[in-house]
């Protein structure tokens, strides 16, 4: 389990390579936002994986290339490193990039008592991509998973039985988690989901065609 409320290495390698997908990526750059550390450890890794697909025959690379560049990042290569940009909205820049920094355009919807989402992208496999926002003292309807469900605290914090996640934090969850976060302060979030969620109350499970959850 990850109890740092952080992003593992494979995640920000595979950010720095490009095979992640749309929504996986903002979900990356956006909480990198919150961290100089992640930011730098991606550089490192675009660094490293330039200069090794430059000195090797792209058709024979070993195996164990991914455990060689993770090994390289303690190293004292010190590439570069641009700060990703700070923006005074409660967004952090990498979303207000994605939606071409017009906030008025999203269109929020009704999500729940005390809540309200935005959906930001749609993509293959039902990855969904979107905001959320609940207000002070809001108890997020008890979910399962139909598949992984990351959520990135943008602003304010929340609690599960797995700790208590404040701005700048992610929280992962998969099939075999189930939760109901309690946000005293309130909270914005940036969620991505495969498929919809499981909500275990049957006015919820009414209501979830019309919330889009």
């Amino acid at each position: 389990m990850n109890t740092n409320h952080k992003l593992d290495d494979q995640w920000l390698l595979s950010y720095a390579t490009g095979s992640l997908s749309p929504a996986q990526s903002l979900m990356v750059s956006s909480h990198m936002a919150f961290h100089d550390d992640m930011q730098e450890t991606v550089s490192q890794a675009e660094f490293i994986s330039g200069a090794l697909f430059q000195s090797m025959d792209a058709a024979r690379l070993p195996n164990d290339m991914l455990d060689n560049i993770l090994d390289k990042l303690d190293s004292s290569i010190s590439p570069e490193v641009t700060p990703i940009a700070s923006t005074s909205s409660d967004l952090p820049q990498p979303v207000l990039d994605f939606i071409g920094n017009d906030t008025g355009a999203l269109k929020w919807k009704f999500s729940g008592r005390g809540i309200r989402s935005a959906r930001l992208w749609n993509g293959p496999n039902d990855e969904r991509l979107w905001l959320l926002e609940a207000r002070n003292g809001t108890t997020v309807p008890e979910h399962g998973h139909n598949g992984i469900e990351w959520t990135l605290i943008l602003k304010g914090s929340y609690e599960t039985d797995l700790g208590k996640f404040r701005s700048g934090d992610i929280d992962i969850a998969d099939e075999n988690i189930e939760h109901q976060p309690v946000s005293d302060e309130g909270c914005m979030c940036l969620v991505m989901t495969s498929g919809p969620v499981k909500l275990k109350s049957l006015v919820g499970r009414i209501a979830q065609p019309f919330i889009g959850l």
